[in-house]
């Protein structure tokens, strides 16, 4: 199992809907990828498996002992979802009570079919105790942010400086620039900025497109409904580079 680990240190990035698209983008590609929401928010359902009605997922399951398993659903294109699930308050505090670092590997192992499925982990906005369990057992961590001064701002510091680490023999942190818009001058003199000074800290760029607000809005990856459109191929181009660092031998 190769776990990708996608964060950001702020709500509303499109965290999710990235998650999604990848998700569909590496299947595409001949991956066997599973999807884990473990924000509370339990959102990554109506992207991947919008039929989907039942209230049994990984928080429910946790607090009660279950199998990950139990809370699979078939998604779209193939690709498999574990939501979070209605779960009460007290579910909620169970299920990051009970994870410890352990219990959590062996409930996301469990989850694989083979030792090169993707199983890539949706997060919730900001740094907590499941956030850094999660990256701790990470192979692959992705930070998404905004070509903006609030998500430029928090570079410094995030995850001890995506851009100001120097880059290491196998590094395993990347960041993906979502919503450049070339239009705004802001915009693109960050995007600019991070292709001059950064490029090896970032595994791509997705540029704003309503296609993808579209789609999402209906419930569909962008990949899959508009897949000519330029937020789909920027979404390709990157799980072509996740496909090529989580296959075997790269990891």
């Amino acid at each position: 199992m190769v776990l990708v680990v996608v964060s950001s240190p702020k709500g509303g990035v499109g965290k999710t809907t990235l998650v999604a698209n990848l998700a569909v983008a590496l299947r595409r590609r001949g991956r066997q990828v599973t999807a884990v929401d473990f924000d509370s928010q339990n959102a990554l359902r109506f992207l991947l498996a919008p039929n989907h009605e039942g209230d049994l997922g990984v928080a429910r399951c946790t607090a009660r002992g279950l199998p990950w398993s139990a809370a699979l659903v078939s998604g779209v294109d193939g690709v498999r979802v574990a939501p979070y699930g209605e779960a009460s308050t007290a579910e909620r505090l169970r299920m990051k009570d009970l994870l410890v670092e352990e219990t959590l590997a062996e409930s996301l192992a469990g989850l694989a079919r083979s030792p090169d499925e993707i199983v890539i982990a949706d997060t919730t906005p900001g740094e907590g105790r499941m956030q850094e369990r999660l990256e701790a057992l990470a192979d692959l961590k992705l930070i998404v942010l905004l070509a903006d001064a609030g998500s430029m701002a928090l570079v410094p510091t995030y995850r001890e400086g995506l851009m100001l680490r120097p880059i290491s023999e196998r590094p395993d942190t990347f960041g993906i620039l979502n919503q450049v818009d070339p239009r705004r001058r802001l915009s693109r003199d960050i995007a600019d900025f991070i292709a001059a000074h950064a490029p090896e800290r970032f595994i791509g760029v997705v540029h704003y497109d309503e296609a993808l607000a579209e789609s999402a809005a209906r419930g569909e990856p962008v990949v899959g409904a508009a897949p000519g459109s330029v937020a789909a191929l920027d979404i390709d181009t990157i799980a072509g580079r996740l496909d090529r660092l989580t296959s075997p031998g790269s990891y």
